[in-house]
């Protein structure tokens, strides 16, 4: 069966929300492996999936979904033994529910700021952080650890 063109346009939309963010890290120069599996297959493991091999604890586990339904709850097994999971999305109807449920799981939801800003939700959600504090909270305070012991 074919799938329908709704189907085949949110798929590429999906797609291109990867690209754009695999161009950012890698024009910011941030160091990652794809689609590694470690009990599923975030789309993005920093630094390295030799590192989470050695030392899970230390990797950020990053993936990406446009909308999310239900679909955040397969992030919990896509890396069950990382520090915490960041998931970047611009769906715009997560209910406070399931914010406190991502937040119990140790998943931070990275959306850009104008989202954040606009939606009350997101913005009394401690686990809502905008790209800006990803990479300045997270992403770049890791990076900072990394090259400090020898990892990249």
């Amino acid at each position: 069966m074919l799938p329908s063109l709704s189907q085949s346009r949110k798929a590429r939309a999906g797609s291109a929300f990867e690209i754009v963010l695999r161009t950012l890290f890698k024009r910011l120069d941030y160091p990652f492996d794809e689609q590694q599996v470690i009990n599923g297959q975030p789309d993005f493991l920093m630094p390295s999936r030799n590192h989470y091999d050695g030392n899970p604890m230390d990797c950020i586990i990053f993936t990406v979904k446009r909308t999310l339904r239900e679909r955040w709850r397969q992030i919990v097994t896509e890396g069950t033994r990382g520090l915490g999971f960041y998931l970047a999305t611009i769906d715009e109807s997560i209910s406070t529910k399931q914010l406190g449920e991502m937040r119990d799981n140790r998943i931070h939801l990275v959306i850009p700021a104008s989202i954040k800003n606009r939606i009350e939700t997101y913005t009394t959600a401690l686990n809502v952080i905008t790209y800006e504090e990803f990479f300045r909270h997270h992403l770049d305070p890791a990076v900072t650890r990394w090259r400090a012991n020898g990892i990249i």
